[in-house]
């Protein structure tokens, strides 16, 4: 029997495929990046990107050569935050239902229509939305055969191997805007971002001597644990605060891993962005989690908001933002 496959996000995944090096999942997702024709994120002129689209097998509909897309359909719920904070909502997204869940800010427009799955997105759907463009990236690239029938393609991948997730977010960010003419907005928020960070480093200085361990919760025995080079780790770097977990994981950003590993973790807050209420029931009475020294005489684990594991520029603020937070939280 086919495993099941969960959202992108949801941590449960690290047990199967879908981000696995091995499997049938993970052939077709790097077999669809091969023949996918990324586009680089280097290209910032509005004529270069939109030639490059041009340039690509799916720009099959007659359209004038240098037309500003706005009707927008995403894959990548990365993607689609930053057209959210672009001005220009998606018109369509996949796993559009899971966004409160997983994403929570900034917050999807109601009348963002659900394209089914990222693994097997409703081609009929999207066709009757006529989208000017679909936003794509590496690990939606298994469907792009099937969507660049109906609408031109965009790949910007920010999850990648070499470098680390939040400097790729912002160049696909700046992209984005230039291939939407939004450049200024874009560099707006860009610098805002970077002012916004520059406040948090300042906040986070009463915690640089508090070790940091970021978890998802699989099931009450395995965990995500965030790790370089990953969009957590860029989070924690930009902040200033350090990482308990040392090792280095996927490029994803995360190791899984039993919660035995744990052991050698003498002291750190633990921050959980995603924790299932069955395994917080086990975990409560747990002999092997309590007796962890990072876990004694330490209260429940904080669980923080939805905040999207994989996402875009919003994401890196938001979650600086839950950090801080929950470490002032321990002072009052």
């Amino acid at each position: 029997m086919a495993p099941r496959l969960r959202h992108p996000h949801d941590p449960r995944n690290c047990a199967g495929p879908v981000f696995g090096e091995t499997g049938q999942i993970a052939s077709r997702l790097k077999a669809g990046a091969a023949a996918s024709g990324a586009m680089s994120p280097a290209a910032l002129h509005r004529r270069a990107v939109l030639g490059g689209l041009i340039a690509t097998p799916f720009m099959l509909r007659s359209a004038p050569a240098f037309a500003q897309p706005s009707r927008i359909a995403s894959l990548d719920f990365g993607l689609a935050q930053h057209l959210i904070v672009l001005g220009v909502p998606p018109i369509a997204l996949t796993d559009a239902r899971e966004w409160d869940k997983w994403v929570g800010e900034p917050a999807l427009p109601a009348a963002t229509v659900d394209l089914g799955t990222a693994f097997a997105p409703n081609i009929e759907l999207l066709a009757a939305l006529r989208p000017d463009l679909v936003l794509s990236t590496d690990f939606t690239a298994m469907t792009e055969a099937q969507v660049r029938r109906v609408a031109p393609i965009a790949n910007m991948t920010m999850y990648s191997e070499g470098g680390s997730p939040l400097p790729k977010a912002i160049a696909a960010l700046r992209q984005l805007g230039t291939l939407l003419g939004r450049e200024e907005r874009a560099e707006a928020y860009i610098a805002e971002t970077e002012r916004f960070f520059a406040a948090c480093a300042e906040r986070a200085k009463p915690f640089r001597d508090t070790p940091v361990l970021l978890l998802s919760f699989i099931d009450p025995r395995h965990i995500r644990i965030y790790a370089r080079p990953g969009m957590q780790q860029d989070v924690l770097d930009r902040l200033g605060l350090r990482n308990a977990w040392q090792s280095e994981g996927l490029y994803w950003g995360f190791a899984t891993a039993g919660i035995e590993r744990l052991a050698g973790i003498e002291k750190a807050v633990i921050l959980a962005d995603y924790m299932p209420p069955d395994v917080k029931a086990v975990l409560e009475r747990s002999p092997l989690w309590l007796s962890l020294p990072v876990r004694r005489g330490n209260g429940p684990v904080r669980v923080m908001p939805p905040v999207a594991a994989f996402g875009g520029v919003p994401a890196a603020r938001r979650l600086a933002s839950l950090i801080l937070d929950a470490l002032e939280a321990r002072l009052r």
